[in-house]
């Protein structure tokens, strides 16, 4: 039986910490989503760019955390003048001031894709790993991370995970790997 949205939502998610997306609106879920598969596309393109001469000076871990950064403020800043259009003058501080809060947590995805590849990068550049290995691992695990999209928003849908759904997170990341090497074939 497909699980449907709760209506009321919970303060804590099961681990504590964040909400379950299932119990958040709909359209925080979807910017959350998009915020993941924006930033783990931009940053899946800084892991393809950087050679592994930059992953033993360090300069990759630096490259890949200001993709992260960069784009997480850009996509904040484009947000928030895009939600001044139309802006009601007799909605409350508080109001805009949680939708501020609100655009930015939706689009922590887009800060956090950079983590793995940085702390892999940071491990190569202290000599714990081969740069050639932490490169490999770091663009192995941001295609997996966008190939699990498919199924992520069947859960997120309430419906069961299927092979179909796991196989359009699979053409999602054939997709996200060839922007990546198309940006930088391009831009480098």
């Amino acid at each position: 039986m497909p699980r449907t949205r709760r209506p009321i939502p919970r303060e804590r998610g099961p681990r504590g910490g964040r909400p379950d997306p299932r119990d958040l609106p709909i359209e925080h879920v979807r910017d959350r989503m998009s915020s993941y598969i924006y930033g783990n596309i931009t940053v899946l393109a800084a892991a393809i760019a950087v050679d592994p001469e930059a992953i033993r000076h360090g300069s990759a871990v630096w490259a890949v955390l200001a993709t992260a950064v960069l784009t997480y403020l850009a996509h904040v800043l484009a947000h928030l003048v895009a939600h001044g259009l139309g802006a009601d003058e007799t909605v409350p501080d508080a109001v805009r001031r949680e939708s501020v809060v609100t655009i930015m947590r939706n689009a922590n995805p887009i800060a956090t894709s950079g983590l793995i590849p940085a702390v892999l990068y940071a491990a190569a550049w202290l000599g714990w790993v081969p740069a050639e290995w932490a490169q490999t691992a770091a663009l192995v695990i941001l295609v997996v991370r966008i190939g699990l999209v498919g199924v992520f928003m069947q859960r997120f849908s309430g419906k069961q995970p299927t092979f179909l759904g796991l196989w359009g997170g699979i053409v999602l990341a054939a997709l996200a790997f060839v922007i990546g090497v198309v940006k930088v074939v391009l831009t480098h």
